[in-house]
């Protein structure tokens, strides 16, 4: 079996993940609340939602949407996406709902406490019984008290019940199911030509007016960058690690520290089979020990092979099982073995010996840990008291060579790190947050002291920048004359194809025209509004312009590289016999964004109900404040 952590960790994932769906239209921060003198950002009714509620619910949803994008938002997108309006919006959701709960008086009695528990899929056993064990190590995996997870699901349940009792009415027509249906799976099939702009052919020279009328038209595209000029203070751990001597005492208390960590225990390929209970498991033992063959035992016992759990080491088993596991004699069968998801019986199919470290094959590797450890607190302690010399009004550079530290003045640097020749500038913290603040700072302005991901501190002042300018027509004539070549086989491809249209559209089919032009007559397959599998369509913008036009009537669609007329030659509407369970999900569909429609309007009522106010101003210091 997996390991107790990993049981453990997907028990947690699989209890959190059903909490989160449950609260998806309103968080769960409030329920994590402390109490205190906060100031107020928000009260509703008698509800207040205190500055830390909501610091603590925006840097989590800031955190989550720069995961999503991949990129550490700065304050202007965090604005421009509305986050701390959302955060607060759905905070207010939460304390309107609970203020309606308390006004209704709803109680969650402990039947209904205990059914819902009993029924979550992550404390259930193999046999689908609620497993305390479970249930126990999730709450503690997870840092919550039986007595947190109850308040949670009590105000959870209440909170449901005010939004079921107002939505649950909420049924879409069913014939409304059908014309979306019917508007969704209607699919339209077209004969095409396809002319590419590379089939034009050679082109001369341009003349030297094309040339600067291209130039002129384009001139964003060849634009040299604006380029700063910055002081700049890096506190890097990796030039703080190459400064320290690890003496021989470190390496030899650090290696006796971590001998056991180092060294390399015995591991062991296991493969299992579950049975439903003890007899079931000890006849499949019996079986296999009177030389039956363990798989095509397994399958006649559970209907399916072994399962291989991979090379283990002992603590990666269920305690339960590890000490048997690791006493079995190689392709041996164990006995039943019990564990908290069920019975087993298992052959072990491979060892790796364990082996013990050695101070000499680990020492560049100790050296360098050490190193990095020491150096985190070294450039921690630096940036400390850099911190508190630059709040005394020093500059930077004064204030870095009163602690001896360096300092570095970068002349010209770009947007993305790169000097005036196009080549990065060495040396510069790792991490986007180095280009984020590069570029968010003003001239003349300076930064604040910003950690990277990886522990680094820099400061920076930009003292001066060269604005962005249109590089000379000379330098990037030939990159202008590429541009007017593009274009001009774009052009004179699109007159061709309009010249097709027009013989279509006149009578001639589009076999013959085809055969005529020199070109390959082609069919998409039936395709939908917007399908852009190019296994049935050249071009997701032609399956959308056939819906746009009637049958036998023809369309030109330009694509970055060709030019595609099509006439369209079918019309096939939704296979209303193939609807079944599609119908059944389009009405869930609809049904649903009904409520949350529903949902909407009664909290915009009862927000007027309950007289909610809002601290913008607060809300704007909050973010200001949050290190973004």
């Amino acid at each position: 079996m997996k390991s107790r952590n990993l049981f453990v960790k997907i028990a947690t994932f699989i209890l959190f993940g059903l909490l989160i769906l449950s609260f998806a239209v309103w968080g769960i921060g409030d329920m994590f609340r402390t109490g205190g003198h906060a100031q107020q950002v928000a009260k509703v009714g008698d509800t207040v939602i205190d500055q830390r509620s909501f610091s603590r619910e925006l840097s989590q949803e800031i955190s989550n949407m720069s995961r999503q994008f991949g990129v550490r938002l700065t304050i202007d997108q965090i604005r421009a996406l509305g986050i701390p309006q959302q955060v607060i919006n759905r905070l207010i959701s939460q304390a309107i709902l609970d203020e309606m709960s308390a006004r209704l008086g709803l109680l969650i009695t402990e039947e209904q406490m205990r059914a819902q528990i009993f029924e979550n899929p992550a404390f259930l056993d193999a046999t689908g019984r609620f497993d305390r064990n479970r249930f126990a190590q999730a709450l503690q995996f997870s840092g919550m008290s039986e007595e947190g997870y109850l308040a949670i699901l009590s105000t959870d349940t209440q909170r449901r019940q005010v939004t079921a009792a107002v939505t649950e009415g909420a049924v879409a027509p069913r014939s409304l199911a059908r014309q979306l249906f019917a508007y969704r799976e209607e699919r339209r099939v077209a004969d095409y030509l396809t002319v590419s702009n590379d089939s034009v052919g050679a082109l001369g020279e341009p003349d030297e007016a094309a040339v600067r009328e291209t130039f002129e038209a384009a001139t964003g595209n060849f634009m040299t960058p604006a380029f700063k000029d910055i002081a700049l203070v890096h506190l890097s751990i990796a030039d703080a690690a190459a400064d320290i001597a690890v003496s021989e005492e470190a390496l030899a208390a650090e290696f006796e520290a971590r001998r056991a960590e180092l060294s390399k225990p015995e591991r062991r390929a296991v493969t299992q089979a579950v049975l439903p209970d003890q007899a079931a498991a000890q006849a499949l033992a019996d079986k296999i020990a009177d030389g039956a063959d363990f798989e095509a035992a397994t399958r006649e016992a559970t209907g399916r092979g072994p399962v291989s759990l991979g090379i283990l080491e002992e603590a990666e088993l269920f305690p339960e099982m590890a000490g048997p596991v690791f006493e079995l004699e190689l392709g041996k069968a164990s006995g039943p073995l019990q564990s908290p998801v069920g019975w087993h019986v298992v052959v072990v199919t491979a060892i790796e010996e364990a082996e013990q470290a050695d101070l000499e094959t680990v020492r560049a590797q100790l050296g360098e840990e050490i190193a990095q450890a020491q150096a985190i607190d070294i450039v921690i302690d630096q940036a400390n008291r850099f911190d508190e010399a630059i709040a005394g009004g020093l500059a930077i550079e004064e204030a870095a060579r009163g602690l001896g530290f360096n300092s570095r003045q970068i002349a010209a640097i770009d947007d993305r790190g790169l000097d005036p020749a196009g080549t990065a500038v060495e040396g510069l913290p790792a991490g986007s947050e180095f280009l984020e603040v590069l570029n968010e700072t003003a001239v003349g302005g300076t930064s604040l002291l910003t950690e990277t991901l990886d522990g680094d501190y820099f400061i920076l002042r930009v003292d001066g920048e060269t604005p962005a300018a249109p590089r000379p027509l000379e330098e990037v004539r030939d990159d202008v004359v590429e541009l007017w070549r593009a274009g001009e086989r774009r052009r004179l491809a699109q007159e061709r194809a309009e010249a097709l249209m027009e013989k279509l559209d006149g009578g001639t089919t589009l076999a013959a025209l085809a055969e005529a032009e020199g070109l390959s007559a082609e069919q998409t397959e039936p395709v939908t509004r917007f399908d852009g599998n190019p296994e049935r369509t050249p071009s997701a913008l032609l399956s959308q312009r056939l819906f746009d036009i009637a049958k036998g009537e023809t369309v030109l669609v330009s694509t970055p590289d060709s030019q595609i007329v099509a006439r369209l030659i079918d019309i096939q509407g939704a296979d209303s016999s193939a609807a079944g369970d599609r119908l059944d999900a389009i009405s869930d569909e609809l049904a649903g964004a009904m409520r949350n429609d529903i949902f909407q309007q009664f909290l915009a009522s009862l927000q007027a109900e309950f007289d909610v106010t809002i601290n913008q101003p607060l809300i704007d210091q909050t973010l200001l404040g949050s290190g973004y």
